[in-house]
């Protein structure tokens, strides 16, 4: 009788003695969710100058443990020690004190940012240099690691690999104790897997500890010193690298013995063509002929960034590329069309294109086919549910029920329930990008022998990987590429990965000095080896100051218009009313911003200003200049602390959708107002008018000249500070800043406080301008106030805009309902102006840009 692999694991438990002292002690952690109970008493020690493995199956828990220790995952029980010190809570910037750094196997990169203000936020104190000299720190830090790449691209434009190799050479940059890498090798090529497991060895040489969690298994018997196995959230045991082989963890991790072999070849050569690129061309490629045949898996191989990618989108019709692709004869003009033909296309970035975040698994199994399992347009639920459990059975998805989200699924996981999608559509070309990454290896022999079944019953599969050894055991012919052109084809049969990474290194030599990019692609900024644009993306880099620009000249238009038909309109009289109409919209929209820059919303600062107004006629009914300032400042600070704080604690703590919650706010806060006056009544002192109405300096408010000078101080200190780039890192992407070891719920606070702190601000000098307690005085404040930012280039997104941009479209908005005032308009024609003006701004932004263009190629291409 055969010994189970269970049992023998634990025979062949070895203890390992350490180099040195312990650097990371976890002891007794456990987590569950919902049914599934992801790690259950697991503990772990990492040795410095040690480098540890840590291996199993996708939902084995390895990315629980990860998140434990680095405290982005709270743990249900359990300690963490790392360098001596005990870790109380799970935050992530209290681990990377306490000396853990991180890189997260979906990364933390902030694709808006640069590559050099990426490696700034992620570098603690003392390891990086002040802001205004981040781009020549930044390419020196990355030259003095083997790396070459221009800091002031976007991280956005970078290639996968590209940004993994960022982000682990910003992690060594802070010298932790414990170093982390969770799947860091996943979107690498073999030289940059080398650049990486060499980084390793001198973090350990250093006396560091590193922790590597990965599923090649070659990398590991590469670089560890040992190696921890989890299977179904349990430990298995820890060994000596040295005394274990890749198929002994197989086993180890899957609890059965495992076959290793790639699926047999079906050897079709001739099958019939089912796809055809003409003169196909794009970022970074062409032009590009291909042909793919039924039957057949067709791998392309190349150094990052040389095209692979862009040209398997074009394939499926998608994104920006000239010529023509074409399905049994009918021309795909976009990805619609392409689906309709039978071609699928299934991307690397499984959370945010391959699937949908908001259904469960069984709506993502099921949606692809939604013909099938429904009959006159009803859902069949029996059906569905009987497909549902089907797919998760055969493709081995393990969930605790089908109810589940996908992001609640390992990343393997997660690519099963992808693929399941697909290969249930029966698709005529499957293009698939890097389909193995961050999966385990049974898993990665399932999804090879998937996609041999789908190929052998006719259908054309396109593989792009980074990893050579991957398409020499599962293609039947490779493409190579290199700057952009197909240039050797290998057999798939013979080919191994050292002959896949000779061909595209050689061809790669041979065309470095050559200008290889076809003139088809010449109108579209050209993508180079490594991912570096040419000069638009240093020219996007300013996008701000010329969207500021037209603004300004879109408001100097307007005035001009606007003394084209009332020759009085630029006198000192009328320019001073305009300003005062001015004041208080300027110094809200500048409220409004600090919340839209975190990625928020408060609809509740038109109220804020009424209960500003009517505390004015309560409190400051008289007195001089001086007392009714200070009863405004008081004003607004407890505004600032009591509505602030209320939205923040919905938002933050309760997690209340920024919009609902303040409006929960508008009303709670408009009530008091009626509450405290009825109906409108209450002198406010005069004095208040005085101090910010009627001292000017010619025709300008002082008061205007004041506050306009803080926003260009603040914005300048925005722009050129780390307090400013943290600020946009939490809008542009919350999760990732948290990553960071950025404080993101105390920055989003804080704004809070502040946009309701300016609020009342505002109030108070609204309170001046209506001389009484009107609990009405702020109601058309609500939406011009979110109008004005975007207008001057904020975004509800966040991490966009400035506070200057905020002003101009307060001054715009407020020129407008001057226009329509001097063309003798209705008063609701102000408000349509607005609406307008406010739409043109949300379309002029880049994404909304970036759409339009791909509308205008596609009917460019249609036509």
């Amino acid at each position: 009788m055969s010994e189970n692999p269970a049992q023998t694991a634990v025979r062949d438990r070895q203890p390992t003695e350490p180099a040195g002292p312990p650097l990371l002690v976890a002891t007794g952690l456990s987590k569950r969710y919902g049914a599934v109970q992801a790690l259950q008493d697991v503990s772990i020690t990492l040795a410095a100058g040690k480098i540890h493995a840590l291996v199993g199956e996708n939902g084995s828990g390895k990315s629980t443990l990860v998140g434990i220790v680095s405290g982005t995952v709270v743990r249900d029980s359990g300690t963490v020690e790392i360098a001596g010190t005990t870790v109380q809570a799970a935050r992530p910037a209290l681990s990377q004190r306490h000396g853990a750094t991180t890189v997260f196997q979906d990364g933390s990169l902030i694709g808006e940012l640069t590559v050099a203000q990426n490696l700034y936020l992620g570098t603690p104190e003392g390891h990086r240099p002040p802001l205004s000299r981040v781009s020549t720190w930044a390419t020196e830090l990355l030259h003095r690691h083997g790396f070459d790449v221009d800091t002031a691209l976007r991280a956005s434009a970078l290639p996968p690999g590209d940004r993994q190799l960022v982000e682990i050479i910003r992690a060594v940059a802070c010298e932790p104790q414990v170093l982390i890498l969770d799947e860091a090798t996943s979107a690498l090529d073999s030289h940059g897997v080398g650049i990486v497991l060499e980084l390793m060895r001198q973090v350990a040489a250093r006396g560091s500890a590193v922790l590597f969690v990965t599923h090649r298994l070659s990398e590991v018997m590469r670089v560890a010193d040992e190696v921890t196995v989890l299977r179904d959230g349990k430990y298995q045991g820890t060994y000596e690298a040295s005394t274990v082989t890749p198929a002994r963890l197989v086993e180890l991790m899957a609890g059965t013995r495992v076959d290793l072999e790639f699926p047999d070849r079906s050897g079709t050569q001739d099958g019939p063509v089912v796809l055809t690129a003409s003169e196909l061309a794009g970022l970074g490629f062409g032009p590009i002929d291909l042909q793919l045949r039924g039957g057949q898996i067709v791998g392309i191989a190349g150094a990052d960034g040389n095209g692979q990618l862009p040209l398997l989108r074009s394939l499926a019709a998608m994104g920006d590329h000239h010529g023509t692709v074409e399905v049994d004869g009918r021309r795909l003009r976009n990805y619609a069309a392409a689906v309709d033909a039978g071609v699928v296309y299934l991307s690397s970035d499984r959370r945010n294109e391959s699937l949908f975040a908001g259904l469960t698994v069984g709506d993502n199994l099921g949606i692809g086919v939604l013909d099938e399992l429904s009959s006159g347009g009803v859902m069949r639920i029996r059906k569905e549910r009987s497909f549902v459990a089907a797919a998760i059975e055969r493709y081995r998805i393990r969930i605790g029920h089908p109810g589940q989200l996908p992001t609640e699924l390992s990343g393997g996981n997660q690519q099963k329930v992808a693929l399941s999608r697909v290969l249930a559509m029966r698709p005529k070309v499957v293009l698939i990008d890097e389909p193995t990454q961050g999966v385990d290896a049974r898993s990665r022999l399932d999804i090879y022998r998937f996609l041999r079944e789908i190929a052998d019953s006719g259908s054309a599969v396109v593989v792009v990987s980074s990893d050579a050894s991957e398409l020499a055991g599962l293609c039947d012919r490779i493409l190579v590429m290199s700057r952009g052109q197909l240039t050797t084809e290998l057999p798939g049969m013979g080919a191994s990965e050292e002959s896949i990474v000779g061909a595209f290194a050689v061809e790669h030599e041979l065309a470095a000095d050559a200008e290889v990019i076809g003139e088809a692609a010449g109108t579209i900024t050209p993508e180079v080896p490594g991912g570096r644009r040419l000069s638009w993306n240093r020219r996007f880099v300013s996008a701000d100051a010329v969207r500021l620009l037209a603004l300004v000249g879109l408001m100097i238009g307007l005035a001009l218009f606007a003394q084209s038909q009332n020759s009085t309109f630029f006198s000192d009289r009328s320019i001073y009313n305009v300003l005062l109409v001015a004041l208080p919209l300027v110094t809200v929209a500048a409220a409004q911003f600090f919340v839209l820059m975190v990625g928020g919303i408060d609809v509740s600062v038109g109220a804020t200003m009424t209960l500003a107004v009517v505390l004015m006629s309560t409190w400051a009914q008289t007195g001089g200049m001086v007392a009714v300032l200070l009863i405004g400042a008081v004003v607004a600070l407890a505004l600032g602390l009591a509505v602030g704080g209320i939205n923040a604690f919905f938002v933050e703590r309760i997690k209340i959708s920024p919009v609902i919650a303040t409006i929960a706010t508008l009303g709670m806060v408009s009530g008091l107002a009626y509450i405290l006056r009825p109906t409108a009544s209450g002198l406010i002192s005069p004095e208040l008018g005085t101090a910010l109405m009627l001292t000017t300096i010619g025709p300008v408010p002082v008061a205007l000249v004041v506050i306009l000078a803080l926003l260009v101080v603040a914005d300048a200190f925005f722009r050129h500070s780390g307090t400013g780039l943290r600020l946009r890192a939490v809008g542009l992407n919350g999760l990732f800043a948290t990553r960071l070891g950025i404080p993101t719920s105390r920055i989003r606070t804080l704004c809070y406080l502040a946009c309701a702190a300016l609020a009342g601000v505002a109030g108070v000098i609204l309170a001046a301008q209506v001389g009484i307690g009107d609990p009405n005085a702020g109601n058309n404040f609500t939406l011009l106030a979110i109008a004005a930012p975007i207008l001057g280039g904020a975004a509800l997104a966040g991490g966009r805009g400035s506070l200057m941009g905020a002003a101009v479209g307060a001054f715009i908005l407020v020129l407008s309902q001057s226009l329509v005032s001097v063309l003798g308009l209705s008063d609701g024609t102000s408000f349509v102006f607005a609406g307008t003006l406010t739409l043109l701004a949300l379309l002029s932004s880049a994404e909304s840009l970036a759409r339009v263009r791909r509308i205008f190629w596609s009917r460019a291409a249609a036509s």
